[in-house]
């Protein structure tokens, strides 16, 4: 049986960027049906750290009980580590969290119907309706649904994505990859509430981490780009196990937890738009990834905050005219695009860092303290 109806806005995916949009527009009046492939409670692939700057965001959309209603570990502080044993630490002015994507989602889509918007779950959308005016709504094998605006918030896979001329594989430097799994008992000698992330010669572009335990249960991984991971020589799960065995005495008594997954990752800044007459972008959709750290959270949480207040500036006006598209592309670009290129060159400059050895030298080593406590690195 097809599901058939009609709202001010439809948005297709419930993850962080979909519900930040949904709740703006419900809480502002509007009739809103988010859509999403999934039933929650699920599972999603993710390194599942909450910046201080994404927590920032949960508390302006009311949402904080997706974190402090869920299971979570606090970290207060961030080292960079290096081959040789170095760490450079850096404390956060506000802390961030790590909350696993099955709680907080699932915190954040009850967040969404608190706030007054439909959610379809179990429910597939495979392409855009048009009219006349442009993107009218979307259809799926059980759902024709129209709307005034289409938000689609579906992640990196999105099908809206591939229509405005995102490209994939091919991207490179756009393009990032990584791999993660679950270990109870990780050895943390440094303190429990500190984040690692260790720059290693073998993750080129890339780093590994090591994140606070949630209930005894820790999120390790890797991530480097996509353009570096080709002309490795070992798979995703072989670079995180080469990772662990480097480090053997933070995992001589861990047991692994489920399965090592891997994901894509796109990365900011996305040359496509983000936009066309009906229609929005925002999160993986919009390729808004942080490319240096990988951040992801943030990013949808604010594009999808932003979407929604176009969105609802689109609706008072009687359409999504190109001024208020111009303005959710700058925006966009302003503060994550601009933020992400800034951070392409400070992962450039690591890469020679690393290359060179560079990291043994005293003056190096200052100057990463620097740079690694300066404002940039905060979030």
């Amino acid at each position: 049986m097809t599901v058939e109806g009609h709202s001010d806005v439809v948005i297709v995916g419930a993850g962080p960027s979909g519900c930040a949009a949904g709740i703006v527009l419900a809480r502002a009046g509007w009739h809103v049906t988010v859509i999403d492939a999934a039933s929650f409670p699920r599972d999603k692939v993710c390194g599942d750290a909450l910046s201080t700057d994404a927590v920032e965001l949960l508390k302006q959309l009311g949402a904080a009980a997706a974190i402090h209603g869920r299971p979570h570990a606090r970290y207060a502080r961030a080292a960079a580590v290096f081959p040789d044993g170095t760490r450079i630490e850096r404390k956060h002015t506000q802390p961030g969290y790590i909350v696993p994507r099955r709680d907080l989602d699932h915190g954040l889509v009850q967040a969404l119907e608190m706030s007054g918007a439909r959610l379809l779950q179990g429910t597939r959308v495979s392409e855009l309706l048009h009219d006349q005016h442009g993107v009218s709504g979307v259809r799926g094998p059980a759902v024709h649904w129209t709307a005034s605006l289409v938000l689609t918030t579906d992640g990196y896979t999105s099908f809206a994505g591939k229509r405005l001329g995102s490209k994939r594989a091919d991207q490179g430097a756009r393009i990032a990859v990584s791999a993660t799994s679950y270990y109870r008992d990780v050895t943390f000698p440094h303190g429990a509430d500190v984040t690692e992330h260790c720059f290693e010669r073998e993750l080129d572009h890339g780093y590994a981490w090591i994140f606070p335990a949630v209930d005894g249960i820790s999120n390790v991984g890797v991530y480097l780009r996509a353009n570096a991971y080709r002309k490795q020589l070992r798979t995703l799960p072989e670079l995180l196990g080469d990772f662990l065995a480097r480090h053997a005495e933070r995992f001589e008594r861990a047991t692994r937890i489920g399965e090592v997954r891997s994901w894509p990752l796109p990365l900011a800044p996305r040359g496509a738009p983000l936009s066309e007459p009906g229609l929005l972008l925002a999160g993986d959709a919009a390729g808004l990834v942080d490319p240096l750290s990988g951040e992801g959270i943030w990013q949808a949480l604010y594009s999808g905050k932003l979407a929604g207040q176009v969105a609802c500036e689109s609706l008072r006006a009687g359409g999504l005219d190109a001024t208020l598209r111009e303005r959710y592309d700058r925006e966009c670009r302003r503060y994550m695009g601009r933020r992400s290129q800034r951070r392409l060159w400070i992962q450039e400059v690591m890469h020679w860092v690393m290359r060179a050895n560079l990291f043994r030298l005293p003056v190096t080593r200052s100057l990463l303290r620097w740079g690694y406590g300066h404002p940039l690195f905060e979030g």
